[in-house]
């Protein structure tokens, strides 16, 4: 008898102490919910009252038996409610961010007993937002996706596109994807803009820009003045870059791989996919040549044009055939300045070591699925310089990129830190370009 007497008043203890280590746990209460207003989270903002907020915004809900709320729809969509941001008095919520079907411009709360209140609100939905698209460079007649979101048609206002002010036809399209042939008498540098309902928005890209143009390939004999009509020369040791326009885009793409040259699983060092621009030759200062080969990228750009670094992005467009994936070495793109270029580091390529620290940009489209391809089509890339963070093995880097990093240029897919397959890729190259994306 004692011993189930003991073991009762363990059992007694035990709801005792599990009721003292909660007692704040969250209980749904009795009564009808009510709204006394809307304001935002912001407490630098809270003397603000709220009729409507854009979708995936959070929202402050103030009134009274807010805990007898069990589901809470804006519109016909439900949002998710966290227990933690909610007491009897405020009720912190995220507005829905899928697309109302059925526009009521109302909250509705059930309370434990399904009792459904009303409260007047309008979901506002934002206006287009433009991501990227699939080539930047398209040809005339070829089918194209530009992706973002909000792409919304309405029968009084529909969705449209324009390119240098010209309409497209719109083919196809999603709320995340509008899809269309490039039309004939485009020009270089057109903006693209989206209009729905809800605004017009330009895109922070153009088509066939040729701002910042590093290098078209399309004079592989000289080289650039930075006006998209030149080409800048590959320049640097054991480089084995052929050009073709066969099957290009806009005249001569550069190749690197030949479809039997082997990258490591590791990505070890194989300087037959390397495209260099070293500054310099062997006649002095690099600094003081202004044209031809050797020239710093910062010597035939506008001054200033590097000025902010972190409002640039290097692009350009890549074809990978199908035949010969990609499966292993992380792409590197590094700029170097002068200093880190010259002399003796330029000529044995330690600039890119790890031992240096010098930030880099990393791209491996291929690390997750196990290999990458285009299918022979081209596509754009797109690398924020904001993102040139890493070393050679993919830890951080030590040395920034700054706006006196412009002179020497590498793209290279070698290490960065990732095990792949050996493979034998071709990788095709044009209009490399530096050019502002915010």
């Amino acid at each position: 008898m004692k011993k189930a007497y003991n073991i009762l008043f363990l059992f007694v203890a035990l709801i005792f102490a599990s009721c003292a280590d909660e007692p704040d746990k969250y209980e749904v209460t009795g009564g009808t919910p009510t709204i006394s207003y809307i304001r935002p989270v912001d407490k630098a903002s809270a003397d603000s009252l709220l009729t409507g907020a854009f979708m995936d915004n959070e929202i402050c809900i103030v009134g009274e038996n807010l805990r007898s709320i069990v589901d809470m729809k804006f519109n016909d969509q439900k949002a998710q409610l966290i227990p933690s941001l909610i007491t009897d008095n405020t009720l912190i919520v995220t507005v829905p961010g899928t697309i109302p079907g059925e526009v009521f411009n109302k909250i509705f709360m059930t309370n434990n007993k399904g009792v459904v209140t009303e409260y007047d609100f309008k979901v506002l939905v934002p206006g287009p937002k433009i991501l990227t698209m699939e080539n930047e460079w398209a040809p005339a007649g070829d089918a194209q996706s530009i992706y973002g979101s909000y792409f919304i048609n309405d029968p009084n206002v529909p969705l449209t596109l324009k390119i240098g002010g010209q309409a497209v036809k719109i083919d196809k399209f999603t709320d995340s994807q509008i899809q269309f042939t490039v039309p004939d008498g485009l020009t270089a540098n057109s903006e693209i803009e989206i209009t729905t309902v809800y605004g017009s928005k330009k895109a922070p890209f153009r088509y066939k820009d040729s701002r910042g143009m590093i290098t078209n390939f399309d004079n592989p004999d000289g080289f650039g003045d930075n006006s998209g009509t030149k080409g800048i020369v590959p320049q640097g040791w054991n480089l084995a870059v052929t050009y073709s326009a066969e099957g290009g885009i806009d005249g001569y793409y550069a190749q690197v791989g030949d479809g039997t040259l082997k990258m490591p699983a590791d990505g070890g060092w194989t300087e037959g996919f390397k495209i260099s621009w070293w500054c310099g030759n062997w006649n002095g200062d690099p600094m003081s040549i202004t044209e031809g080969a050797g020239a710093p990228l910062r010597n035939i750009f506008p001054a200033g044009y590097f000025a902010e670094p972190e409002k640039l992005a290097l692009k350009f467009e890549m074809c990978i055939p199908a035949s010969n994936k990609w499966e292993a070495g992380v792409l590197q793109v590094l700029f170097m300045n002068n200093k880190v270029a010259a002399n003796d580091s330029w000529q044995n390529n330690t600039y890119i070591q790890p031992e240096t620290g010098l930030c880099r940009g990393l791209y491996a489209p291929w690390n997750g699925s196990g290999s990458f391809d285009t299918n022979g089509k081209w596509i754009t890339v797109t690398m924020p310089i904001e993102n040139f963070t890493y070393n050679m093995d993919g830890t951080a880097g030590s040395t920034p990129i700054t706006p006196e990093s412009f002179d020497s240029f590498t793209i290279w897919p070698v290490s960065g830190g990732l095990e792949g397959n050996a493979c034998t890729p071709i990788i095709r190259y044009d209009n490399i370009r530096i050019v502002p994306i915010k």
